[in-house]
């Protein structure tokens, strides 16, 4: 198991310093998240169509993923809080559309990968910490990348509005590679992975589990380790939300301390899921931190 799996959760944290897309903080925040869901009757949240295992629609047409279960509890707590039943709304967003939508009021929760960032925390809240993740490389499984140094003068394909392509842009700054590494943007992960495989990118970067989510065929493709960061996930959410944030982190401590996150892990993440990840030592340190006491 890799050291960087082993950070300290405060390290993960601090990691989160890495630079995000530059959005101004809403004005129109006076009202908290609950008292607005009161109103409307809805519990509009923001999901992923296409990030499995975090958030995927299934050719059914229904939501499915890890985050995506998680919010629905959180729905079911707040209209419990309320006394009534809300109604679910879902709208597909994406790493650019995300935070904006949050801002301007269509969605008022996003379930998907989003990492915390000291920049992200000036324009949105974040819901208590639910996942940790760090960001690794699909390659095929014949390519010659096999270290982070292997990436020098490779196009490297990343997610859109993610902290992938800045963390590439500061590590060609400090002259990592000689050659740089050519990232190439893409506005979702299938559109990416696809690249991948015609050969108009030499790697696709993003968060391991989602690349993991995407590894069909182990004969054909891999992962590999770079060790650049390990970042904590959360749901972000209105700022002057207070109460709504209060009924989220709850229902998230629950989650923790009653085992329930730990078969929504399973189901996703077990060795018998589509994207089987193994519980590393730092996230069960974030299970145990996160499993509050109920008194």
């Amino acid at each position: 198991m890799h050291s960087r799996r082993r950070w300290l959760l405060t390290a993960a944290a601090g990691a989160g310093a890495v630079v995000a897309p530059a959005i101004a903080r809403a004005d129109d925040c006076a009202e908290d998240t609950l008292d607005r869901m009161k109103r409307t009757g809805k519990f509009n949240l923001g999901v992923r169509d296409a990030t499995p295992p975090y958030g995927y629609k299934e050719a059914n047409g229904e939501y499915s993923g890890f985050a995506t279960d998680i919010a629905r509890l959180v729905h079911q707590a707040v209209s419990k809080e309320l006394g009534k039943t809300l109604e679910l709304t879902y709208t597909p967003v994406t790493g650019q559309t995300r935070l904006p939508l949050l801002q301007n009021n269509t969605i008022d929760m996003e379930a998907g990968a989003t990492v915390i960032t000291q920049a992200r925390s000036k324009i949105v809240d974040f819901v208590m910490p639910h996942f940790l993740t760090s960001t690794e490389v699909m390659v095929a499984a014949d390519s010659n990348i096999h270290t982070l140094a292997d990436l020098a003068g490779k196009r490297i394909g990343v997610p859109q509005g993610g902290l992938e392509e800045p963390a590439y842009r500061e590590l060609n700054a400090r002259r990592t590679w000689n050659p740089p590494v050519r990232t190439i943007g893409f506005p979702d992960h299938p559109q990416g992975v696809t690249a991948l495989q015609t050969g108009t990118i030499d790697g696709y970067s993003t968060d391991g589990p989602i690349l993991y989510g995407f590894l069909t065929d182990r004969s054909k493709w891999r992962i590999v380790e770079i060790n650049i960061n390990t970042f904590l996930q959360a749901f972000p959410i209105r700022p002057e939300s207070s109460k709504f944030k209060h009924i989220a982190d709850t229902t998230l401590a629950n989650l923790f301390a009653s085992g329930e996150w730990q078969s929504l892990y399973e189901k996703y993440f077990g060795p018998n899921s589509k994207s089987p990840f193994p519980v590393t030592d730092t996230l069960k340190a974030m299970t145990l931190m996160n499993a509050w006491p109920p008194q």
